[in-house]
């Protein structure tokens, strides 16, 4: 009996095609893994490997004893007992290279005992081996999701929606990965599916509930929610869903009732600080302040053990330290750059002084394009060293000023999603405090736009917050680190202001809230603009913006309210040892009195 021939096509994809359309199913897997071990992001491999059915998988055959430890290991997965995972897997592994479901329970051990770049090898490992496998992606996704790597977590989910488009679990990795990188709307496509093909998975609600909250969709949160309760009835995590919802709609004797109904430790370690914070906000909003610091204060305290490790010297910190020590020689020895080209605006401010809510008014101007919370300064000072600022400043030639200014404007119009076509840029974000010497040198002719809060009301507001985490935010999770972070922010500020003296506009939070035209107008007449009525409607603009990157996007949807400023004064006795480190500072903003 003659054998078939191989195929001819050079694309080893349509060889395995040919090779299953003859009945050789086994020969087209072997074919297609041997691609994907070599290129695991070829998604034609892996969508005609996931359609090869049983043949997909690499055949295993495990000895008595390699059965026996192989079932210790999915016990003690389904236990939590990473340790015997750890202790176990790996000689397994040695032995037999190709059990996958052994590779992705030893990756998830060592992921949950912080060992990420091991475990990161181990999922490569599953993957490349068994590219059919799902459970490795949405696992490599979540890892690579919690490590802020969100671009890459994408791509992994979306392996695994490759192999299996129709399992629940991809759905909802691809939902959460989206979320992450902003794109709400197709964060809640996916999480919608996850939720009609996996409808008793509390994780899926939970985040299409998130994803409903931040798009200011109650009504339809309120609907999700009640759905997500018919099938997931009394979950904790659900019940936080509600009492968030309660809270938005002012209801805190409910919110509070909810959340005091939960047991934290029910809860993920992460959803345990979103329990403290909503209770802290309930409690806030019913003027129980000495409580609800308490709960702002369990907040950061869980959101430190986390996120940051015995004895981490903050980077950010150290950056400012850093650039502080030379400050008072900025400017020295630079050549004089002419004011050529676009000149952006920065909006700038500490964290929590009302920048969004200025930065979605000035959106209503149509001779301005506003980018909001993206680091594109980090194209201008790129290479130029904190210890060494001035003089890593200076050295730059007028070519290469000219470069990374070209390089700046590209990024900035490629954030935007459009060409500016004559619109003035506002690049929005508040820590560009920090940044303001490279922003100098580069764009000499820069307008800055001061946003100001009263520093007590900053801080605390910042304390309040449970930020997702960076370095910069992570300075916030103890008052007295949020107060010296605000003193050192605004100490090199003032150094550059003075310095290089810069073109500055001040506007105050509190002016804002009470006086919206008196005190956007000055602002617009400093950057050569004139008042446009649609400004006011800042909540429609609000409305058209696809997300809102900060914290503020629940705020800047509702109507100007005052009951956030002088909130300082219902905590002046937990405020009361920070306050010689702010009390310079109110006294030269102007807030004495």
């Amino acid at each position: 009996m003659s054998r078939t021939p191989m195929p001819t096509s050079l694309d080893p994809v349509v060889q395995a095609a040919e090779l299953a359309r003859d009945g050789r199913s086994a020969e087209a897997a072997a074919l297609l893994r041997k691609v994907l071990a070599k290129d695991s992001r070829n998604r034609d491999a892996r969508r005609a490997l996931a359609g090869l059915g049983a043949a997909a998988r690499p055949l295993v055959r495990l000895t008595g004893e390699d059965q026996r430890i192989a079932e210790t290991i999915r016990r003690a997965m389904a236990a939590n007992d990473w340790k015997r995972i750890i202790a176990e897997a790996p000689g397994l592994l040695e032995r037999q290279p190709l059990a996958s479901d052994v590779a992705n329970a030893l990756g998830t051990a060592l992921r949950m005992t912080g060992k990420n770049n091991q475990a990161l090898r181990t999922y490569d490992h599953a993957i490349r081996t068994d590219p059919a496998l799902p459970d490795s992606y949405i696992n490599l996704s979540t890892m690579l999701q919690r490590a802020g790597q969100t671009q890459a977590a994408v791509e992994a989910a979306q392996g695994a929606l490759d192999v299996a488009p129709e399992m629940a679990e991809s759905h909802l990795a691809m939902g959460q990965a989206l979320y992450d990188l902003d794109d709400v709307t197709g964060a809640e496509t996916h999480l919608r599916r996850a939720s009609s093909l996996g409808p008793r998975q509390p994780l899926t609600w939970d985040a299409l509930c998130r994803t409903l909250e931040r798009l200011n969709r109650l009504d339809d949160l309120e609907k999700t929610l009640q759905t997500a309760l018919r099938n997931c009835p009394g979950h904790p995590l659900l019940l936080m869903q509600q009492a968030a919802l309660l809270s938005r709609r002012g209801q805190n004797e409910e919110a509070l009732a909810v959340l005091d109904g939960i047991e934290p430790l029910a809860l993920p370690p992460h959803s345990r600080s979103v329990h403290a914070e909503l209770r802290g906000r309930a409690l806030d909003g019913l003027d129980r302040a000495d409580e609800a610091f308490e709960a702002f204060t369990e907040m950061n305290s869980l959101q430190n053990r986390m996120h940051v490790p015995r004895g981490h010297s903050n980077v950010f910190t150290r950056m400012i330290t850093g650039r502080l020590q030379g400050a008072e020689q900025i400017g020295t020895g630079w050549s004089a750059e002419p004011a050529e080209g676009v000149q952006p605006v920065f909006l700038v401010g500490f964290p929590r002084s009302g920048t969004t809510l200025l930065d979605t008014i000035l959106r209503g101007h149509p001779s301005l394009a506003v980018v909001e919370e993206k680091p594109m300064v980090g194209t201008l000072n790129q290479g130029i060293p904190e210890m060494a600022e001035n003089a890593a400043l200076g050295a730059l030639s007028s070519d290469e000023i000219a470069t990374r200014r070209a390089e700046y404007l590209r990024v900035f119009e490629r954030h935007l999603g459009a060409p500016l076509n004559g619109r003035l840029p506002v690049d929005k974000f508040p820590l560009n405090l920090a940044e303001a010497a490279s922003i100098a040198r580069h764009f000499p002719a820069a307008k800055f736009v001061l946003s100001l809060r009263h520093p007590a009301d900053s801080v605390l507001s910042c304390f309040m917050q449970n930020f997702k985490p960076n370095e910069a935010m992570n300075t916030f999770h103890h008052l007295e680190e949020a107060a010296r972070t605000y003193d050192r922010v605004f100490t090199l500020w003032q150094t550059y202001r003075d310095r290089l003296d810069l073109d500055v506009v001040d506007i105050r939070y509190e002016h804002l809230i009470t006086d919206l035209k008196g005190a956007v107008e000055p602002v617009l007449q400093h950057i050569g603009l004139a008042w446009q009525d649609a400004m006011a409607d800042y909540r429609k603009s609000a409305a058209a913006r696809p997300v809102i990157r900060t914290p503020s996007y629940s705020q800047v949807t509702q109507d100007l309210y005052s009951s956030a400023d002088g909130r300082w004064r219902r905590y002046e006795t937990a405020l009361a040892p920070v306050m010689p480190i702010l009390q310079p500072w109110i006294e030269r903003h102007g807030y004495a009195d």
